[in-house]
């Protein structure tokens, strides 16, 4: 006779983990990639699980990405100068403050752990404010902002984004203040979001002026080829200003949003992620005090599947034909390409794989400006670049591995102006990066490439001459210094789409914004409803708290030992022990899908562990085989099976029977199935077991029919030990 049985046992786990002291030479950073969505509701749930999952990795500070806590309707207040003086931790003064307040310095207090959000913040101009909050007039200002609380749950700063990448619904920050915070392990950060990192306030005066050698950066990039994609310029960031890089980035795939990461100065990523899919998932790293020093194994970037690489919109810059540009032909050559006062000669050599239709590749030289959000920047650049034709029009062009060509060698010396310094802003009015990117859009590693850089010499002026000289004359009289820089690969290369050097030259940009139309403004409150929709899927949430209505899995576990049929074609034997997404509570909608892909819709396990006890396979010596087999099996709901490191699997035989164990690792997957399955040969060809009647849905059925467990009608944060037998 066949036995089954089924124990479904719940436990919190504790976590005991050390925190970083001054004297440490590292610290422990994490970064959220975060799936957008406009339910409020949802996202402070996730903040708050997000926020313990970093602690209980022994993260001291978690940085979440831009506008992903707040819709484009909701707003919440950061009374810096009001009540946040006398009554600095929200947690402890609930009445005082909006929820999001709250809950997040709730999370840090009971995490002990620091965390910098950012959301739409609201100043009421139009009621009597602190004395040192800045109303210039008596309106309501929303502004994008980063703030910051320390492990008891305080305020301790908030920075309101200077530079808007056409954001007309919100005000940049009215004043230029920089964000700078201390912590208690002895680490200063400073913080700027988004597209300020184009600009030279604040993302090199924050360096520069304060001093600070560690950066975060919530985001919602738009990544654009080939200078501009957002793993690519963050950790070219970290290499130029030799600083520690926070970065955590929105994830909305459809719209071209998505890469995080921590990177360490001229180390590159410590870790990394620029996913094709929908994700919401923790980046934690060790992070050296020195930017670059990294004495111990670390991550690195983590690549998805290359099935999904185009499910991610990438746009292209679409000044580049306007570029001086050459078309490069197989084998070694060099050659020097002149735009303006920047010169950029190439040495490369290009070699054809076998049976290969090969990309073509183009150089371009570029001194000038680009728009972005109608801020004329300058530029100066030197760049390598894959094309998918001869003509210009066609690159950026990010191949596949059929179209490889081998780019045996690659050094490009760039002429170019030297930089200068600004002793009002105590920054540097030039900064150059070296960007690359491969096709799987992700740069190469700083081991692969040499960047070297004239020593800069900051030319100081004497406060008379900052008077009488007009920012165009500095730059026409800096003309007369030049300066080097080579970048060049290491080894050779197979997956290059860009290789080069790109200059951002300060002193030429132009702002020709000149106040927000209606149109715009509501423009962009369309686009925002649009980037904010698109992640709801059909949840609600009621007053009650959290009520599933649609659109989001059910959990059950199931054990099965009997005869299974396979599209009534054929039967075989089957054991399974497994936990599986249904459609609604109905155990019939066990194994079908939600009509289309939404994200936020699956459970975050907390942990979830199944251990089953199954007979041990026995020799069928006819055969030569054993009669029967077990697997461990996954699924995503994007019908992808879990990665390796997503889960651990272990056997351990005892006499007649085997004990597999199989354990989730990476709670944020968006788990559809996970299960020990196996088959039992001998009773191949037997009639099918009987479906359990529905009046025994959740009973243990007769024998050979299959027992069905509902975990949870909203299971999101679930601790699961499944222990199973089969016989």
């Amino acid at each position: 006779m066949k036995h089954l049985s089924i124990i479904l046992l719940f436990s919190c786990l504790g976590f005991s983990v050390q925190k970083s002291t001054p004297q440490d030479d590292h610290y422990v950073g994490a970064v959220v990639e975060y799936t957008v969505t406009g339910n409020v509701a949802t996202n402070l749930a996730n903040y708050a699980n997000l926020i313990k999952e970093a602690a209980d990795q022994g993260a001291d500070i978690v940085v979440f990405p831009e506008l992903t806590l707040t819709n484009s309707s909701t707003t919440f207040e950061v009374p810096l100068y009001g009540n946040l003086r006398d009554h600095p931790v929200p947690a402890l003064s609930p009445d005082l403050y909006d929820e999001f307040m709250v809950t997040i310095s709730n999370a840090a207090l009971q995490n002990d752990i620091y965390v910098v959000i950012n959301g739409r913040e609201l100043l009421d101009c139009t009621v009597q404010q602190a004395a040192d909050e800045y109303c210039p007039e008596a309106k309501q200002y929303v502004f994008n902002t980063n703030v910051v609380f320390d492990r008891t749950g305080k305020v301790i700063d908030r920075f309101r984004k200077i530079n808007l990448f056409g954001e007309f619904s919100h005000t940049p920050a009215l004043r230029p203040d920089l964000g700078v915070f201390e912590t208690d392990f002895g680490v200063t950060f400073g913080h700027f979001i988004c597209f300020d990192l184009m600009f030279q306030v604040p993302a090199v005066q924050v360096v520069q002026k304060s001093k600070v050698k560690n950066v975060i950066f919530p985001t919602m990039w738009f990544s654009e080829l080939p200078y501009l994609t957002a793993v690519q310029i963050q950790e070219a960031y970290a290499y130029s200003l030799e600083v520690n890089f926070l970065g955590a980035g929105a994830n909305n795939v459809r719209v071209g949003s998505a890469g995080s990461g921590i990177y360490s100065g001229k180390a590159g990523a410590l870790i990394s992620i620029m996913p094709g899919l929908p994700t919401t998932k923790v980046l934690v790293a060790k992070v050296p005090k020195v930017p670059g020093q990294v004495t111990e194994p670390f991550p690195g970037p983590i690549y998805d599947d290359p099935a999904n690489h185009d499910n991610l919109k990438l746009i292209t810059d679409p000044s580049l034909p306007s570029h001086v540009t050459r078309l490069l032909e197989l084998g070694s050559q060099e050659f020097t390409l002149v735009d303006k006062d920047v010169s950029c000669t190439f040495k490369v050599t290009l070699a054809q794989r076998e049976g290969n239709t090969p990309v073509y590749y183009r150089a371009f030289v570029q001194d000038g400006t680009n728009t972005y959000a109608r801020r004329e920047v300058g530029v100066a650049a030197c760049l390598l670049v894959a094309c998918k034709t001869d003509d210009v029009n066609t690159c950026p062009y990010r191949f596949n591995k059929q179209e490889e060509i081998t780019v045996e060698k690659l050094e490009i010396e760039m002429r170019t102006y030297e930089n200068t310094y600004n002793d009002t802003l105590q920054c540097d009015n030039i900064e150059y990066f070296p960007v690359t990117v491969r096709y799987n859009k992700f740069p190469l590693s700083p081991k692969n490439f040499t960047y070297t850089v004239k020593e800069k010499d900051h030319q100081q002026c004497e406060p008379d001459d900052q008077n009488t000289i007009s920012v165009l004359q500095q730059e026409i009289l800096s003309r007369k210094s030049r300066e080097t820089l080579r970048f060049k690969i290491n080894v050779p290369q197979n997956e290059l789409v860009a290789f080069g050097i790109w200059g951002r030259v300060y002193t030429r940009d132009v702002d020709h914004n000149k106040g927000a139309s209606e149109e715009d403004i509501q423009n962009f409150n369309t686009l925002l409803d649009d980037i904010f929709i698109s992640g709801m899927g059909e949840s609600c949430f009621g007053t009650n708290g959290p009520d599933l209505i649609t659109g989001h899995y059910r959990y059950r576990a199931g054990v099965f030992s009997g005869v299974r049929s396979y599209s009534g074609l054929a039967t075989g034997g089957t054991r399974i022990c497994g936990v599986f997404a249904c459609t609604d509570e109905d155990r019939k909608s066990c194994g079908n899908r939600l009509s289309t892909y939404i994200s936020n819709t699956t459970g975050i396990f907390e942990e979830l562990v199944i251990t089953a006890t199954m007979p041990t396979p026995v020799l069928n010596s006819s055969l030569a085989t054993d009669d029967s087999i077990v697997y461990p099996v996954s699924s995503k709901v994007t019908i992808m099976p879990l990665e390796s490191k997503d889960y651990s699997y272990t056997k351990a035989q005892q006499n007649d029977v085997t004990v597999h164990t199989m354990t989730l690792t990476n709670k944020m997957a968006e788990l559809y199935t996970f299960a020990i399955w196996g088959r039992r040969f001998a009773t191949d060809g037997q009639d099918a077991d009987p479906e359990l009647p529905d009046e025994l849905g959740d009973l243990t059925p007769a024998p050979g029919a299959s027992t069905v467990h509902l975990l949870s009608n909203v299971l999101f944060a679930t601790f699961v030990a499944f222990l199973c037998f089969t016989f």
